[in-house]
């Protein structure tokens, strides 16, 4: 059956701003799957986008329709319009409303950086039209009570399942001095239950254009079960011996940044050149002579134009020569480092040598207010401040004094000792991210998938409603889901990602406490299997909620200063507004709607 005429704008309008919301959703709530494993450096941008894109839609298109009933049916008594004059039109009207006051706000709220959710937007802005129209009769309380609890009992299940997920990684991996082979024997349980709890969400009813829903209950739990041991089997042979081995390389020497960064710091320098004779012995420096001032640093300013790079700069390796640092006071050429730090010393004689065990500097590049000048790094113990050129020597001792070189000395052995404590730190360090980085981008692809079957639902539920009722022209039509709107959601999630989503991807991951792979991966599963579990019953839970309860859960498992609780409670708040503000906007266009109808 066709659409008449004078019904096509609103078809027209609702799929625009379904879209929209679709956008503003993705732009949202899908950082919120990946936004942990950016911010752990486990996936780049651009990866995290592409596997978001995939899981959408396939969360869309093979969860999707259990939700999208609940938002279209399970909030208003549709069948209350059957009694109203132009019933069918009023209700297309009212879908158009709760589609626009629900964008309205969440682009709002996204502008402003508010984490809102989106099924709390719809649900609000679904309530507001039908108040509008029908009254106070027109809303199921019982199934709205339902909704409205699951809000704040779905953050603090995700919470409980993430807490626990936690706990039993914490005892049995990363208390334990050596977490390479706990972590191995762990890793196939891992993504055993992931699969096969993923395999079941997709297998139990399904939807019945892939003819799912004919699969028997038993049937479900054999596929599910063994596509579960069939990922530990594969995980346990192949992956985990290749873990194994990629983690026992890393034992050697720890790379020289690693090692470094906390024995550095940025000092500066004075490096003298003179040319005399050792025959004139307390002979002092000429000021002219004084030519190089540099800053150190552990990464090359590579902003410095070509053109004002010294001759023997090596522009193919991107490095200069090393600079030789002669303690031989007798040949015709030598350099010093003079150390400005020494206030209550007096001026040094040209002829001394430093007292530091410096045979060579490394030099990145030069440094750029200095024509000339190098850029070195220096140890930290010799804590040089800064001096000025003048047309003199400095007036500080520049030589270190007894006590300094002793200070020196024993911060060598110092940070001997600590390399020690930093290399165990770092394999630490390493056996965490090795081992749990790949498990926590499944569990993110996990998350994502649940998304797309729990909040497409939220943009195109009243889409769906609108489209039903215009082909039919019927209130309570029990035609089935048309796959194609499905898509047409997952899409505008997948574009509002791509477009607006790098603004919001530091989100929850990074914002409320601090993600590493292994708790990332606890908070992934804790918020993923609610969500699909909540997906399968119909209750169309927010995925922003389930994941701030875990990572809440899990940062407070970790210590209560781990939490950022500004945050937390303005995400609270948030959750307060969401509803009555979309259901007032919605409210508001349909009274405006009434008269074109």
């Amino acid at each position: 059956m066709l659409i008449p005429e004078d019904q096509i704008w609103m078809v027209v309008v609702g799929f625009i701003v379904a879209f929209l919301l679709a956008f503003g959703i993705g732009a949202n709530d899908v950082a919120n799957s990946f936004g942990t494993s950016v911010g752990a450096k486990v996936l780049t941008l651009r990866q995290a986008c592409i596997l978001a894109t995939i899981c959408e839609l396939s969360g869309a298109i093979l969860l999707g329709s259990k939700v999208a009933n609940t938002i279209r049916k399970g909030i208003v008594d549709v069948d209350m319009f059957v009694d109203l004059e132009n019933g069918p039109a009023i209700l297309m009207v009212g879908q158009v409303a709760s589609l626009c006051g629900s964008c309205v706000w969440l682009l709002v709220a996204t502008f402003f950086r508010l984490p809102v959710s989106g099924t709390h937007s719809i649900v609000g802005a679904t309530v507001g039209f039908s108040l509008v129209v029908l009254g106070i009769r027109s809303v199921k309380w019982i199934g709205l009570v339902k909704i409205v609890v699951s809000w704040f009992i779905s953050p603090l299940l995700s919470g409980l399942a993430s807490v626990g997920m936690y706990y039993l990684l914490y005892y049995l991996v990363l208390s334990k001095e050596a977490k390479l082979e706990p972590a191995l024997r762990l890793l196939p349980a891992f993504y055993g239950t992931v699969i096969l709890v993923n395999s079941f969400s997709i297998f139990y009813e399904g939807p019945p254009m892939l003819h799912f829903d004919r699969i028997p209950l038993y049937g479900v739990f054999i596929l599910s079960c063994g596509c579960g041991v069939i990922a530990a089997i594969c995980i346990k042979f192949i992956l985990v011996p290749r873990l194994r081995r990629r983690v026992l390389a890393d034992s050697g020497p720890i790379p020289i940044w690693k090692t470094t960064w906390s024995k550095l710091r940025p000092t500066r320098v004075l490096i003298v050149s003179h040319s005399y004779s050792t025959s004139s012995p307390g002979a002092e420096v000429p000021s002219n002579q004084i030519e190089k001032v540099a800053t150190s640093s552990l990464e090359a300013d590579h902003s410095m134009p070509s053109e004002q790079l010294p001759p023997s700069y090596d522009k193919q390796n991107d490095k200069m020569p090393d600079i030789e640092v002669e303690t031989n006071t007798r040949q015709e050429e030598s350099t010093h480092v003079l150390d400005s730090s020494d206030e209550t010393g007096k001026q040094q004689k040209s002829e001394q040598k430093p007292r530091w065990p410096v045979k060579k500097l490394h030099p990145t590049r030069p440094f750029p207010s200095f024509p000339g000048a190098t850029e070195v790094s220096v140890p930290k113990v010799l804590e040089i401040e800064a001096v000025s050129v003048e047309n003199s020597l400095p007036k500080k001792d520049a030589i270190p004094s007894n006590e300094q070189q002793e200070s020196a000395e024993s911060g060598g052995t110092q940070m001997n000792s600590m390399d020690t404590e930093e290399h165990e730190s770092y394999r630490a360090r390493t056996v965490e991210s090795r081992v749990f980085s790949l498990l926590q981008i499944v569990t993110a692809v996990f998350g994502s998938f649940a998304h797309g079957g729990n909040d497409v639902s939220n943009a195109i539920g009243p889409l769906i409603g609108l489209w039903i009722v215009g082909v039919t022209q019927t209130v309570n039509s029990k035609m089935p889901i048309p796959l194609w709107i499905l898509i047409y959601g997952g899409f505008g999630i997948a574009i509002g990602l791509w477009i607006w989503g790098r603004r919001v991807i530091q989100t929850l991951g990074e914002d409320l406490t601090q993600i590493t792979p292994s708790t990332g991966v606890c908070i992934e599963i804790g918020a993923a299997l609610t969500v699909l579990i909540a997906s399968k019953v119909g209750l169309p839970i927010s995925t922003t909620h389930c994941k701030v309860g875990s990572v809440v859960g899990v940062g407070r498992a970790k210590g209560r200063d781990r939490v950022n609780w500004g945050i937390f409670r303005n995400i609270l708040i948030a959750w307060l507004v969401t509803v009555p503000a979309s259901g007032l906007l919605s409210a508001l266009l349909m009274y405006g709607f009434n008269f074109l109808v």
